[in-house]
């Protein structure tokens, strides 16, 4: 999971609105950041480690300006951290920069595709999905004489996963999605003016209009000649066995900021059917349903609201304190959990408690969460979570490498239940969310019932996006 963002605006410096719509996705990736410009001459980049508000406090430089942009914050799926494997990525010619892409995803066969790149004299900075992707395409291009979309379509048939892209050149942008749409990807804009965004909160602080989300396959080219669509020729010839798109549900349960817009529909609402489904399907009567914010603020609303209950934020969070699901490593997660939640002990003494949760990978911060509220005096602890038992490890962009690490894989019911010293847990089925979505029918759910839309032909042993 990372966020990409891209604009452009003929006559107009983009820094300080891709500052902005970069910032709306820093929920997405808290490792590292950059931007990418052109001025219409040359493409300029600066990425560095840390938050969006530490590497871009200033203009990097007098020159660092440019109509057409593209932007990322980063979230490593797997392996350290390093600027290296930082996005945007950028290609140097023989006339200079000429090239950038910033991507979200996870690429399911990256080490066949670069030993066939490097075969052909292809050298690597780093080991980043992005930059795969990237040197795919411009080396297509540049050397193989390819028109850049043919280029684009030779790398949508080779290189396998998940990817939202957004690549520019001297004077145009481009937006690509992956054959199954699996991770978000939107545009809006008008009257030359467009912006490309992994969430749509990045289009609002950047006051465009939504126009849509890409298609899967799509490609969309914006430049001189305005914004041109490009729907991908034959997608059943590509796609294998799963026929039609396959978005990541874990946007709805936990990765997309409530205000935006995923799929065709606000994560917001979303979530609270999510609760609304958890009620209805309970039998157990509290006393006060509470949120573990911020994620599942909207699901234990849900609840509330259809159960009947009062709502409380029984648990106080420290915004200051980062995502704990997407910290590097295990010691941060369990110092995390600590500074990050302070309960209220007037919400839970003596009550029954209904808490909500949006998902449980690991099963140690919901342990740590359940013993907190007990502390604080609550009678009992009843765990509701908003989304089914997670068994298995995604390859297109979460950060479940091995399933030895999921309390669902390793666990039954019972035994969760037990360890995490609730007195109950109640999850969602997979038949129960889909009932919840739209188009059901259009959601990986693998992470939950195994079946993957992509075939698996790698382990995942580098960082991905």
């Amino acid at each position: 999971m990372c966020g990409v963002a891209g604009i452009y605006a003929p006559g107009q410096d983009v820094l300080a609105d891709m500052i902005n719509g970069l910032f709306q996705m820093q929920h997405r990736g808290q490792d590292a950041c950059g931007i990418a410009l052109s001025d219409g001459e040359r493409v300029r980049l600066h990425k560095r480690l840390g938050y969006v508000r530490k590497v871009f406090a200033k203009r990097p430089a007098d020159d660092f300006k440019g109509f057409v942009g593209c932007g990322h914050v980063r979230y490593p799926t797997q392996g350290s951290n390093s600027r290296a494997n930082a996005q945007p990525h950028i290609v140097e010619t023989v006339a200079g920069p000429r090239m950038a892409l910033c991507s979200n995803g996870d690429i399911t066969n990256y080490h066949k595709v670069r030993a066939e790149l490097e075969q052909r004299g292809v050298s690597f900075a780093g080991s980043n999905d992005g930059e795969l992707i990237l040197r795919h395409i411009a080396w297509n291009h540049f050397q193989g004489g390819m028109p850049l979309l043919d280029a684009i379509r030779s790398m949508q048939a080779e290189v396998h996963g998940a990817y939202s892209i957004c690549l520019i050149t001297l004077d145009r942008m481009f937006a690509v999605r992956d054959l199954h749409a699996i991770r978000p990807l939107s545009f809006g804009g008008s009257h030359g003016r467009w912006v490309v965004a992994s969430e749509t909160n990045a289009l609002d602080i950047n006051r465009v209009d939504l126009v849509g989300e890409l298609e899967p396959g799509e490609v969309v080219e914006f430049g001189p000649q305005g914004m041109r669509r490009f729907p991908h020729p034959d997608l059943s010839a590509l796609r294998g066995d799963w026929d039609g798109p396959a978005h990541c549900v874990f946007e709805h349960v936990y990765f997309s900021r409530p205000d935006s817009i995923a799929f065709g529909e606000r994560s917001y609402d979303v979530r609270k059917r999510f609760g609304a489904w958890l009620a209805a399907h309970d039998t157990v009567r509290g006393d006060v349903v509470v949120p573990v914010p911020d994620s599942s603020n909207a699901v234990a609303l849900g609840y509330a609201q259809a159960s009947g209950l009062p709502f409380e934020f029984g648990l106080m969070r420290n915004h200051y304190i980062g995502r704990t699901f997407i910290s590097a490593d295990q010691p941060l997660r369990d110092d995390g959990v600590k500074l990050k939640f302070n309960p209220l002990r007037s919400v839970f003494k003596d009550k029954k408690v209904i808490l909500v949760d949006d998902s449980i990978v690991r099963g140690t911060t919901s342990r740590k969460l359940v013993r907190m509220v007990r502390a604080a005096g609550a009678a009992e602890v009843h765990l509701r979570i908003g989304s089914p038992i997670t068994r298995n490890s995604c390859f297109y962009g979460v950060d479940t490498p091995s399933t030895d690490e999921l309390i669902g894989n390793r666990m039954g019911l019972d035994e969760i239940r037990e360890h995490l010293t609730a007195d109950s847990v109640l999850y969602m089925s997979v038949e129960g969310v889909r009932e919840c979505l739209a188009n059901g029918q259009n959601f990986c759910m693998a992470c939950f019932d195994g079946r993957y839309p992509v075939p698996i032909t790698e382990a995942k042993q580098r960082p991905g996006c």
